[in-house]
Parts: structure tokens; sequence; C-alpha cells
């Protein structure tokens, strides 16, 4: 299928799901309050603590073999790094079981959910660590479509559940629950049909040497990424509210939409990225201006989100979540510096320093928890945001400059920063001047035309000789 035609099946089902996902958020949100958000936040963030200490990395195993091996090997690769996740799910539900009543001592806000949604939870990590390896294998495949449609159906059935268990069964929150296990359910059998027979492929149990190698340092960047959540969940809980972190849920909602749609782009250019990676002196001049234009997308939203943000919340909510609008430029600018540094990135794993990316994780990740400790219980959600966005800008540099003692890595994050840049600045003139609503229309208007002429020009001058054929024709 050609690069364009797998990028627009992506980008239309991201679309479909962002349309289901804000569909979702008015009918939800007129039964369930902040403290329901909140409550499922908090469960949410403790079982994606749970799936963490079930991380073996074995994606750096994927990723760094992959590409080298016949297709009868890639099979068995494929089927032993499913198994693998499966099994660490299914020990880490058990030991989830085993530790309820002392989490639910030291988390008081865990009590209040029922046995029905505990239980639901606990059922939804083995789900999870198998979907954690099974969305990179589609990804190697270039079957970005069945990814696209995998995640797509586990949208729609997770929202009919939900409204079906809300409006007809009146379950309340628990609603929830029901709708994110049988959503990855869904998804993850609809995914194994489509793998067909390579998935129940013949294990290979030297692979599981390689995990071990990786394990450590995988494992304990995954476990103090995910200890963030609930370090961030706990802290605004008890510096703030509970309502706050509703409402702070709420608005990650939003990032979790644009997150979709820089994954329709991600899932299609990242196996190409890998393949160039294994060219000593490639210049990734084939991802570069497609990400360029993602990068601008964000920045129009971002420069957007600043004076319109508060409206926009205020009728999808019902005047509920008002205040996550203020919030929401500042989770763009957070996206935008994670989807920088895709040569860096494709670099490091190409050249299996899986143990090396962990290492730079595992930096990154303690300087935020202390951040959190130290910032929050004075700043509140304002500090959650900053350290997320200096977490990853330092993750950004780290890695960059990881990536340039191995090989050639070209800077392709001009728009990012340019992005930031303008983001700030309309930030800055919303909140120095009081400008009337068709003011700010004419201001964002601006900044927009500013952006996308720049854009134009740049790639214009810098885009590669053969970027329609890649885009048009065959891979090449």
């Amino acid at each position: 299928m050609i690069i364009l035609g797998r990028i627009s099946i992506n980008l239309v089902a991201s679309l479909l799901q962002g349309l289901i996902g804000l569909a979702l958020i008015p009918l939800a949100t007129l039964i369930l309050g902040p403290r329901d958000y909140g409550v499922y936040g908090l469960a949410s963030t403790v079982v994606a603590l749970v799936a963490s200490a079930c991380e073996t990395g074995l994606a750096f195993i994927l990723y760094g073999h992959f590409h080298a091996l016949d297709e009868f090997r890639r099979a068995r690769l494929q089927s032993t790094l499913l198994a693998t996740a499966l099994m660490m799910g299914l020990l880490g539900m058990a030991g989830l079981l085993s530790i309820w009543s002392i989490l639910t001592h030291y988390i008081p806000l865990l009590s209040d959910l029922t046995r029905s949604e505990r239980w639901l939870l606990c059922f939804t990590l083995p789900l999870m660590t198998t979907w954690s390896i099974m969305n990179p294998i589609l990804i190697v495949r270039q079957r970005s479509a069945w990814l696209a449609a995998s995640l797509l159906l586990q949208s729609l059935a997770g929202a009919l559940t939900i409204l079906i268990c809300l409006y007809l069964f009146q379950m309340g929150r628990p609603a929830l629950f029901w709708g994110q296990w049988l959503g990855m359910s869904v998804s993850l059998v609809f995914s194994i049909v489509l793998l067909g027979r390579s998935a129940w492929a013949p294990l290979d149990l030297s692979y599981l040497r390689q995990v071990v190698v990786v394990a450590l340092g995988a494992w304990f960047a995954r476990l103090l990424e995910s200890a963030k959540s609930p370090l961030e969940s706990a802290l605004i809980v008890k510096s703030v509210s509970g309502e706050a972190l509703g409402i702070y849920n709420h608005a990650r909602s939003y990032q979790a939409l644009l997150t979709q749609g820089t994954n329709s782009f991600a899932n299609v250019l990242w196996p190409i990225a890998l393949k160039e990676a294994q060219t000593a002196n490639t210049r990734f001049a084939r991802i570069r201006t497609t990400w360029d234009f993602v990068y601008a997308g964000l920045a129009c939203a971002g420069v957007g989100a600043v004076p319109l943000g508060h409206e926009i919340v205020s009728a999808l909510t019902h005047g509920k979540f008002v205040q996550a609008g203020g919030w929401l430029p500042w989770l763009v600018v957070y996206v935008l510096l994670q989807n920088a540094g895709k040569p860096a990135t494709a670099r490091l794993y190409a050249a299996k320093k899986s143990n090396l990316y962990s290492s730079i994780r595992i930096l990154t990740m303690t300087i935020a928890l202390v951040g959190l400790l130290i910032l929050v219980p004075a700043y509140g959600v304002e500090a959650v945001l900053a350290v997320a966005i200096a977490e990853m800008l330092i993750l950004r540099v780290c890695v960059g400059v990881a990536a340039r003692r191995i090989g050639v890595v070209p800077f392709q994050d001009q728009w990012v920063i340019i992005g930031c840049l303008l983001i700030m600045l309309c930030w800055y003139i919303m909140k120095t001047f009081e400008l009337s609503l068709a003011e700010r229309y004419v201001a964002v208007v601006g900044l927009w035309s500013i952006l996308l002429s720049g854009l134009y020009l740049c790639v214009r001058k810098t885009r590669p000789p053969n970027w329609q054929r890649f885009l048009l024709g065959r891979e090449v």
C-alpha cells in the first residue's frame, strides 16, 4: 500500500476515534462528575504501575532484531514476545489482587471502588501487557491499517459499552471500567485474528536470553515512568482536591486525542525510520517533511487552545470541567516534545542500545519524580505540567546527544521549537492584553498565517527530491 494511503487510513481512523471520544464526553459527563473521573483515573494509574512491573523490554528486542530476520523467524519472534507479555500480565494480575487491601490502606480513594470495578481493573492487566507488544508488532510489520482498525474498534466498543452501562443499566462509574475492559478485549482478539497463523508460530526461547539482557533497565525505567502518574494523582488529591484530579484527568483526555492523531503518522513512519537507521550516513530525508506538517498542525492546535480552550471544554462538559481549558496549550507543548527526535530515537534502537535508552529514561524520570515532590504541594496542577514538559525536553536532549555518538543524526525538530515558542507567545499576548473575542480570533489567525507561511517556504526549500514519489508511490 502506498505511504500516503497508509497515512490517510490512519488519519481517518484517528479522526473517527476522536469524534467518538468527543461525542462521549458530554454524554458521560451528564451523569458522571469530577470525583468519578478522579477515582477512575487513580485506579487506572495504579494498574499502569503494576503493568510497568511486568515490563521486560520486549519492544526493544523487536525493534533491534525484526528487520534482520526472515519471515519464519519473524513469526517465531513475534509469538514468543506475545506469549511472554501475556504470562507477565497474568502474574501481575495475581500480584495486584494479593496486595489490594494494602493499597486501599495507603491510598484511601481506592476504597471507593466496588468489587466489580476491582475485578475489571485486574482483568485489564493481561490485556494491557499483551497489547503493549501487539501494537509495535503491527507497526514493524507495516500493518498500520490493521492497527488503526483495531484501535477504532476499541474506541467504538468502549464508548458503546459505557453508554449502555450508563443509560440502560444505570451503573454510574463502573461503566468506565466496563468500557475499558471490553474495548481492549475486542481490539486484542481482532488483532490476533488478523495476524493469523503467525501469532501461533512455535516459540523460540533463544529470544528470552535477549530479553534478560535488557529486562532490568527496561523494567526500572518503565516502573519509574508509571510511578509518575500515581504520584501526580496522590499529590494533586493531597495538595488540591479529588475534583482537581478529575479535571486534570479530563484535560489529559484531550491530550490523548492529539496523541491518536500523531500516532497516525508515527505508526506508518516509524518502521521506515528504523530501516533508514540501519544505514550509517542516512539523513532520514524521507520522514522529515511529513513530520514537519505534523508539528505545524500541533502548533496550530496549541495556539488555538490558548484563547478558545475554556469555551470548548465548557461546551463539551456542561460547564463542569472549565478549568481544564487553561491547561490544554501546555499539554500540546508536551505532545510536540514527545514526538520530537525521531531520527535520534531510531538510531539508538537500530544500534541495539536499548540499555542506554533505559538509562536515560531512568535519569530523566528520577528528576521528574523529585520535581513533583518539591513543586506540586506549592503550585498544584501547574507544577505537574511544568515538570512533564521539562522532563520531556531533557529526555530529547539526552537521546540526541547519545545518538550522535553512534552515527549521523540530522536535527529535524525546527518546527517543534517554533511551535512551542508560538504557543508561549500567544499565551503571553492573551495574559498581558485584555482582548475581545474578535481580537482573539484575529490574533490566532495571524499566528496561524505566520506559521503556515513559514512551513510552506521551508518545505519548498528543504524537501528531498523523491519526497512526492515516497508519498505517492511505493516505499523506496
